[in-house]
């Protein structure tokens, strides 16, 4: 038999980003796919939480001092109904007389909304990763079963500490000519004695050593006159027969019942097995998603289902192998359920919406006075409904977009944001009602203040005045005359 077995060369990936290695970490600790997302989530959180208070109960108190002002301001509504910015002005100077504060939620809201941008970049990248590794390991898988044709000790044929397979043709050779043999002689790690042998022969003008094992089926080329390649061969009439498939079928089993099965094929089948047994080895399901790290759609398997999709989804730079095409097929020939099944249901993406309905429409009740009086025309209130629409249809969209993971990271988000905003409301109006409470109460009689009023004095009444009896204007003065 003289058929080339190819070795894979899938780049190893690298994680490439500190919170990538969080997540990384979480997940193997854990060994469970939800519980490394639930963690990774919960660790966001709690270093957004000292923001998220500040944003919050900032908002929750001027919402309470808004509807105390709700009388003052609608009157304002009513009065410059036609003049926006007269209305804005007053307002102004109510907020400022009242101390309600414009900017206190602004940075913490704009902090928590960089996180949300570094959960999207952390997950993406993660994915990525995650799927690159699973196919290196598949390689790895699909490789192993040529290297374990190979009888391995710690001097000759071993893995280095990078985990990369190793056959020191150079320390074989030095060992076989200072002993004249052809073979070197060693005991494995069950006490049996085997031998490594050493053959040359020459290929125009090539020198080939080839090494084998006497327990393995495997030969290895080595051509030292074409820079070093090398290949590895399928050995004739080895215990390369006594291997079993996936059904536990022999090769000579199968070779009676189809006589045109060759070595080659069975030993193809057999590494195309284990890769797609390393696959579904995986911790890598959620619920009804077959991968966690690919979206939950219907339109998208577990797995791409060509070269050129998996490079593109998973950003796999063609400069770190020798990769291609075939190699791929290879490695997914045995995944038929993975083809054929959709990895999701838009299900994530129904709750992730859902989520955000709920939490702006609890939103929009704790803030009921600032989007009414907000503006003289209450287009606040407009506005609010309509982010009740399109904030729902956003996360829909990310959901879409990008992976199952990030969805739950969403949604779990999303559930522990409205949790801790009702429990900083109740907060806030208990902290708010105290001080009220030791606040100086003014004297008032029904709603209204009203001062009390001095009694009137009154004037007194002016006496008329008499005329005098020798008044000219009596006449009595010309009476007098004629007498």
């Amino acid at each position: 038999m003289n058929e080339t077995l190819k070795i894979l060369s899938f780049a190893k990936p690298e994680t490439s980003s500190f919170l990538v290695d969080i997540i990384y970490w979480l997940v193997t600790i854990t060994s469970s796919v939800a519980i490394g997302i639930i963690l990774f989530t919960l660790i966001l959180k709690l270093i957004t939480l000292p923001f998220d208070y500040i944003s919050r109960a900032s908002m929750r108190k001027n919402n309470i001092i808004m509807e105390e002002m709700r009388p003052e301001l609608e009157k304002l509504q009513r009065q410059y109904a036609d003049n926006k910015e007269l209305y804005n002005q007053k307002m102004m100077a109510l907020y400022k007389k009242n101390g309600y504060s414009l900017f206190g939620s602004c940075l913490p809201t704009i902090l928590t909304l960089v996180i949300f941008i570094v959960a999207i970049n952390a997950f993406t990248k993660y994915s990525q990763f995650q799927n690159r590794e699973y196919f290196y390991n598949m390689s790895e898988s699909y490789n192993s079963l040529v290297y374990d044709g190979l009888e391995q000790d710690d001097k000759y044929i071993y893995y280095d500490e990078n985990g990369k397979f190793i056959i020191d043709v150079n320390a074989i050779k030095t060992e076989t000519e200072r002993t004249g043999e052809n073979f070197i002689t060693l005991t494995n790690s069950e006490g049996e004695e085997y031998k490594i042998y050493l053959r040359t022969s020459y290929e125009e003008d090539n020198k080939i050593y080839k090494i084998t094992t006497s327990n393995g089926y495997i030969e290895y080329n080595y051509y030292e006159g074409n820079l070093g390649t090398e290949k590895f061969i399928l050995k004739t009439n080895s215990s390369f027969y006594e291997l079993e498939n996936a059904e536990g079928k022999t090769y000579n089993e199968l070779k009676e019942k189809n006589s045109e099965l060759t070595e080659i094929d069975f030993f193809t089948e057999l590494r195309q097995e284990a890769s797609a047994e390393t696959y579904r080895s995986y911790e890598k399901r959620f619920l009804w998603v077959k991968n966690v790290w690919v979206k939950d759609s219907t339109n998208v398997k577990s797995i791409e289902l060509d070269w050129e999709s998996f490079k593109s989804t998973h950003n796999y730079k063609e400069d770190l192998g020798t990769f291609d095409e075939n190699d791929y097929n290879q490695l997914i020939a045995k995944l038929d359920v993975e083809k054929e099944q959709p990895n999701g249901y838009f299900i994530l993406v129904l709750l992730t919406a859902g989520i955000s309905f709920l939490t702006q429409w609890i939103l929009g009740k704790t803030q009921k006075a600032q989007m009414e009086l907000q503006t003289v025309d209450g287009q606040g209130a407009m506005t609010q409904k309509t982010m009740m629409i399109m904030m729902p249809m956003m996360m829909a969209i990310f959901a879409f977009m990008y992976t199952a993971a990030f969805s739950i990271y969403i949604i779990l988000s999303s559930v522990l944001s409205l949790g801790t905003t009702l429990g900083i409301n109740a907060i806030v109006d208990i902290k708010y009602k105290k001080k009220k409470a030791q606040e100086p109460k003014k004297v008032v009689r029904g709603r209204v203040y009203i001062p009390k009023e001095e009694p009137k004095k009154e004037e007194p009444v002016k006496k008329k005045k008499e005329l005098p009896k020798n008044d000219f204007l009596s006449g009595l003065a010309d009476k007098k005359k004629k007498k």
